[in-house]
């Protein structure tokens, strides 16, 4: 009986082995997508962007808009971007509808588009004039009289009052029930 048990022990352990061996050769190797070679590119994405900055030149003729980005999305924030402009975007000037030519250099402008690539494409313009620099001027003094003096705390040289001729009309005198003249 023992040479059966030991049989037995030795056909399991072969069986429990010979298909975990054979199934990591059995397994077939990972074919690519039908229809599609390893060689051709993907379909170029589209990435939205924004850029906040000021106008740095304008191409009417091209359809163009160079916007120097101070803020944005980060594939435009602190460079000098320039984007296409189909026709038929919104383009808004002060709050109001306007053509490109209507951009100048310095405006303060706001771009969002999609970018494919290097290519940026603009969906809406919103631009404003650029704030006047001003620097404040002191003001100039109306007249050019001296100022009053400031009151002293010396005491003046005393002053007699004097008497006038005629009697004062004040109704704070006036003791008869008659209303004053």
């Amino acid at each position: 009986m023992r040479l059966p048990r030991v049989a037995v022990a030795a056909v399991l352990a072969a069986a429990m082995t010979v298909p975990a061996s054979t199934a990591a050769y059995a397994r077939p190797a990972p074919r690519p997508a039908a229809g599609k070679s390893p060689a051709k590119h993907a379909k170029p994405v589209r990435h939205v962007f924004a850029a906040v900055g000021s106008v740095a030149t304008v191409n009417s003729a091209g359809a163009t808009v160079g916007v120097a980005a101070t803020a944005g999305t980060k594939d435009v924030k602190g460079r000098t971007v320039t984007i296409s402009v189909p026709a038929g975007v919104r383009i808004l000037v002060g709050g109001k509808r306007a053509g490109l030519a209507a951009l100048q250099p310095g405006y303060r402008i706001t771009v969002t588009g999609t970018r494919i690539g290097t290519a940026y494409t603009a969906g809406k313009i919103e631009a404003t004039a650029p704030r006047p620099r001003t620097r404040p001027t002191p003001a100039l003094s109306s007249s050019p009289t001296a100022p009053a003096p400031a009151p002293s705390t010396q005491p003046s040289e005393s002053v007699e009052p004097t008497t006038s001729s005629q009697p004062a009309d004040d109704p704070a005198d006036n003791t008869s029930d008659e209303p004053a003249p």
